[in-house]
C-alpha cells in the first residue's frame, strides 16, 4: 500500500536521511521538515520542507502540509521536543498515524519504534495481566547482535549537527534547540568530565570494595540528565536536584539507619550542576552522617547485584535492575511501573518494604516489549543503521494492515 510519509526531525546521524530515501525506493511518497541546519545538512536535500518561521504557527502549518500532501504516515524521533507536541493531535484528528523513534527500551544493541508515542505516551499495557496473557504467543526475546555503535562517532555526528546550527542560524532563526545548553558549554563540559575520568573510577572503585568488605546494605539511585525528556515531561519533578531532594529526604527519615543511600551520576553529565555537592549538602541537612555516597562513575551490573533495592525516575536502568531482580520503586511515569515488577507504595515505605520482581512477569513483559517495540541496531553507528532500517520500514508498512 502507497504511503505518504512526512518525516519530522531525526536522530543527529544520518539514519532519518537513509530511511527516508529507503522509503522512496519501496514506492513511498516522503518528504521531510528540516527545522535547523542540522537537518537540512542531514537531510539528503531530496523533498525537503523548511520551517522557517516562529512555533506558534507550527500547528497550523503541519495541519496544512497534512491536508496538500494527503499525508498518511509522520515520523518523529522523541515525541515531546517543542517542534513535534503539536503534531500529536493534529495528527490524531486527521486520522494520520504517528511512529516514534527513541533510543532502546532494552540496551545495547536496540532502538525503540512504537506506534503513537514512547514512554509516558507509549500504548503499551500497564497492567500484569496483558503480559502474563500475552506468554503463550509471544516468543522469547533474541539476544541483540552488536552494532558497532561508537561514542566517538555520535559525537562526531553531533558536533556536525551543531555546526550546521550555527552556520545556518540566520535562515533558522526562529529555531531553538530542545538541548538546554549550547554545544560549547556542553562539549566543554564532557571535556572536563573525561580528563576526571580516571579519578571519578577510582573513587566509585572504594566506594564498591567499601560496600563488598563491609556487607554494608545500600540503595542505588542512578541519576538521569536534567534535560531528559523523560524528567521535563514525564515526572514530577522540576530537574534532577528536585529528584534528588526527594530521595534524601526520605532515605534519611525512613531508611534502615545501618544502610546507605549510594547515587551514581549519569555517564553523560556535562558537571554544569554540583550534584555532589548538593547532595551532600542534603545530606548534612538530614543529619544523615556518612550514610551518603556519590559516584561519578562505577560498574553498574556490580552495583544492581550488591544493592538491597533501586530508585529511579523513569530510566531505562530500572529495566537493568529488573534483570538482577532488585526491588525498585519508580518516582516518574515509566513503562515497567505496575505492580509486580515495581513498589507500588510509596518512597517512605519502599526503603523498609520493597519486594523483588516477580520473575515470570518480568519475562513475559521483556518478551513483550521486545517484539512489539524493539529494533536490534543503533542510529549512529553504519552497521546499526543498516540493521534497523530493514525492521523499520517493515513496521511501518506493517502498521496499515493491524
Amino acid at each position: 500500500m502507497h504511503r505518504s510519509i512526512l518525516a519530522l526531525q531525526g536522530p543527529a546521524s544520518p539514519f532519518f536521511g537513509e530511511l527516508t530515501s529507503s522509503l522512496r525506493t519501496r514506492g513511498h511518497s516522503v518528504r521531510r521538515v528540516n527545522f535547523c541546519g542540522g537537518d537540512l545538512v542531514y537531510g539528503r536535500g531530496n523533498n525537503c520542507l523548511n520551517y522557517t518561521q516562529p512555533l506558534a504557527g507550527l500547528a497550523s502549518w503541519y495541519d496544512d502540509v497534512i491536508v496538500r500532501e494527503r499525508v498518511t504516515d509522520v515520523l518523529m524521533f522523541g515525541d515531546c521536543r517543542e517542534v513535534h507536541r503539536p503534531m500529536h493531535k493534529i495528527a490524531h484528528a486527521r486520522g494520520v498515524r504517528v511512529h516514534v523513534f527513541e533510543e532502546g527500551y532494552v540496551r545495547p544493541y536496540w532502538l525503540t519504534l512504537e506506534r503513537h508515542g514512547v514512554n509516558g505516551r507509549s500504548l503499551l499495557p500497564r497492567d500484569p495481566e496483558s503480559y502474563l496473557a500475552a506468554q503463550a504467543t509471544t516468543p522469547p526475546c533474541p539476544l541483540g547482535i552488536e552494532t558497532g555503535y561508537s561514542l566517538f562517532e555520535r559525537a562526531t555526528h553531533d558536533m556536525r549537527y551543531r555546526a550546521a546550527n550555527f552556520l545556518f542560524d540566520g535562515f533558522f532563526r526562529h529555531y531553538q534547540s530542545h538541548r538546554p545548553r549550547n554545544g560549547v558549554t556542553e562539549y566543554a563540559g564532557l571535556a572536563r568530565r573525561a580528563l576526571e575520568g580516571r579519578g571519578h573510577r577510582a573513587k566509585a572503585l572504594v566506594v564498591a570494595r567499601e560496600l563488598q568488605a563491609s556487607r554494608r546494605p545500600f540503595f542505588l539511585f542512578p541519576l538521569q540528565l536534567n534535560s531528559d525528556s523523560q524528567i521535563v515531561v514525564h515526572s514530577p519533578f522540576d530537574g534532577i536536584r528536585d529528584a534528588i531532594s526527594k530521595v534524601v529526604r526520605s532515605f534519611a527519615l525512613h531508611a534502615p539507619k545501618d544502610s546507605w543511600l549510594v547515587i551514581k551520576n549519569h555517564p553523560f553529565d556535562t558537571g554544569l550542576i554540583d550534584y555532589r555537592l548538593y547532595a551532600q549538602t542534603l545530606a548534612q541537612e538530614c543529619d544523615m552522617g556518612e550514610r551518603l555516597r556519590f559516584i561519578d562513575a562505577g560498574h553498574l551490573p556490580t552495583l544492581l547485584d550488591l544493592a538491597r533495592g533501586v530508585v529511579v525516575v523513569n530510566s531505562t536502568v530500572g529495566l537493568s535492575a529488573l534483570h538482577h531482580k532488585r526491588p525498585l520503586v519508580t518516582l516518574g511515569s515509566a513503562i515497567y511501573g505496575m505492580a509486580g515488577l515495581t513498589w507500588q507504595g510509596s518512597l517512605d515505605t519502599f526503603w523498609t518494604c520493597g519486594q523483588a520482581p516477580n520473575e515470570q512477569l518480568y519475562r513475559a513483559f521483556l518478551n513483550f516489549v521486545v517484539h512489539r517495540t524493539q529494533i536490534n541496531g543503533d542510529f549512529y553507528s553504519q552497521r546499526g543503521i543498516g540493521m534497523a532500517i530493514p525492521a523499520a520500514i517493515q513496521r511501518i508498512e506493517e502498521s496499515h494492515a493491524a
